[in-house]
């Protein structure tokens, strides 16, 4: 699935081609794609609608913000929004698409159907199923110092949770807790002031060098008219079991915790 600097890259790619167009029409070929039970809604106003003002992110999802609507996607396991000046007749995972006003098109495709977007009047929706966003003004030391002491699941499990901080995936969390030097079975609230400072440092550096390089691409991602991120060169942990940990030199452990494949060392992130 997607993760934060995967959903980014998709913002930023996006944005200097759709901001301030207007979207003519709206065509559904996937019923399910559409989230809310408001199809005929979205139809008749859709072409109403003044241009896109702007396009943002909240953890995994891409808000595309009209006036006072907003098409909130959420592209799940393989979803891919793009921008094209035109639509390949050939592909049949294209589940909808947006006819803009320079005739050219937002697509949106999904190979497994899980994906998809909401049509909204606000984003209360969205805000009240997820925490705060990673690079929110808002998500300091003191917030994360605070609000971990309350939580007494393992580490890994509170970073997977979009409740608490939302954007950080699998791959993520276990490239950060790897840096941190943070066993991922660790209780959160066990964790020392000193390790909890690393996490906060570390959450903000992944993510943001993950940006830098267009996010990972390990099956599936893909951006931009088939553009793949190369963060996966950069992965110091996840998907090394057997290899030896670069900074320590023995072996790299895989284990499920948290219901997820999870990679680490079991000498550097003492439990």
């Amino acid at each position: 699935m997607p993760e934060l600097p995967e959903v980014q890259t998709v913002v930023n790619s996006l944005h200097p081609k759709i901001i301030n167009k207007k979207i003519l029409s709206f065509d559904l070929l996937w019923n399910k794609t559409l989230y809310t039970n408001n199809l005929n809604t979205l139809k008749s106003e859709i072409s109403k609608l003044p241009e896109i003002i702007s396009i943002n992110r909240h953890g995994k999802y891409i808000i595309i913000k009209l006036n006072n609507k907003f098409i909130v996607f959420h592209l799940r396991m393989t979803g891919y929004l793009y921008h094209s000046i035109n639509i390949n007749a050939k592909s049949s995972y294209i589940r909808c698409f947006f006819t803009l006003s320079n005739n050219s098109y937002l697509i949106y495709e999904d190979i497994r159907k899980f994906g998809g977007f909401y049509y909204l009047d606000n984003l209360n929706v969205i805000f009240d199923k997820t925490g705060i966003d990673p690079m929110d003004i808002n998500f300091s030391y003191d917030w994360i110092s605070k609000n971990i002491k309350k939580r007494k699941k393992m580490i890994k499990s509170l970073l997977l949770d979009q409740r608490f901080i939302c954007g950080i995936g699998n791959i993520y969390a276990d490239e950060i807790l790897w840096l941190s030097k943070i066993h991922p079975k660790m209780p959160a609230n066990n964790i020392n002031a000193n390790k909890v400072n690393k996490l906060y440092t570390n959450i903000l550096k992944i993510l943001n060098n993950s940006i830098k390089y267009h996010g990972t691409t390990i099956i599936n991602f893909k951006f931009d008219n088939m553009k793949t991120g190369t963060y996966k060169n950069q992965l110091t942990v996840y998907g090394r079991q057997n290899q030896n940990c670069k900074r320590c030199n023995n072996i790299i452990h895989r284990q499920k915790i948290a219901g997820r494949s999870t990679f680490f060392c079991k000498f550097c992130q003492k439990y």
